[in-house]
């Protein structure tokens, strides 16, 4: 097997290993909130085939033209989970050490041979000096474990019962949170499926809002009254979805496609009518 093969080979068991501890805390997370996946599927716009396969690690399984990425930050966010480190070592650039250079090509030829036998003398001393110093470093290991293994066992309990304390606390504190949310019709949200430039103006044409967002990004929005409206400009009209009144409305066009803009309640209120 070439070097390709093998990078190619441990990168892909990498990931395998990442998407099943993101599925399981997500599951997890999912499941400590009481939230069915019917409801999390209406409100990302995601079929319950996909988040089951993402709660799974079963993301190779996935379409490869949908945004994964995209989708799992998605469901990460709305089931309050923290994946960032995991997010993070599915983004590290795998490489594979060069091997040292031979000792023939570092030294002349004629030496080669004395250098090697004095190195492999002085490797072997070396080796055996660890190893007594491992052996008495193992008794004393040995000790203090017997001496502290009681008092570890006592911290954990206390805090793994703090932490169950917070958890519980955290779950009824985002439940509530949500529904006010979901009761509130003057309230929508943008929620940022790939990397997306996007300009938010209110009726009198002042600026509320712009830039060149991530993955995984939201922006919150309150209507002042009810006639109040935004304009929205986008360099990506596929890369974003917007919850209101207690709905996801998208697609608004294709990735990578640029609008003049549109207002959002009258382009809300024709996919309302689309559905119909």
């Amino acid at each position: 097997m070439n070097s390709s093969e093998e990078l190619t080979f441990s990168e892909k068991k990498t990931r395998q290993v990442l998407y099943g501890i993101i599925g399981r805390k997500i599951s997890e997370s999912r499941k400590s909130s009481r939230r069915k996946l019917e409801g999390i599927s209406k409100k990302l716009n995601i079929s319950t085939d996909i988040l089951k396969k993402i709660e799974a690690g079963l993301v190779e399984d996935i379409d490869e033209s949908i945004p994964i990425t995209g989708f799992i930050r998605s469901f990460a966010k709305i089931t309050n989970t923290d994946i960032s480190e995991e997010i993070e070592k599915l983004q590290f650039d795998y490489t594979i050490p060069q091997k040292p250079k031979s000792i023939y090509q570092q030294v002349p030829t004629i030496k080669a041979s004395k250098i090697l036998i004095v190195f492999l003398l002085s490797f072997s001393f070396l080796l055996i000096t660890l190893y007594i110093l491992s052996l008495s470093e193992k008794k004393n290991d040995k000790i203090l474990s017997l001496n502290s293994s009681v008092q570890i066992d006592e911290d954990f309990k206390d805090d793994y019962f703090i932490d169950q304390i917070d958890m519980q606390k955290e779950v009824r504190q985002n439940e509530k949170k949500i529904k006010l949310q979901e009761a509130d019709d003057s309230y929508f949200e943008i929620l940022f499926l790939e990397e997306t430039w996007i300009e938010i103006y209110s009726l009198d044409n002042s600026l509320v809002q712009s830039g060149l967002y991530k993955i995984g990004d939201t922006l919150n929005f309150v209507f002042e009254n009810a006639e109040s409206d935004f304009f929205i400009k986008s360099g990506n009209l596929g890369g974003f979805q917007i919850f209101f009144k207690d709905e996801f409305f998208a697609p608004f066009g294709y990735s990578g496609e640029v609008n003049k803009g549109f207002y959002l309640k009258e382009k809300i209120s024709k996919l309302q009518n689309m559905r119909l």
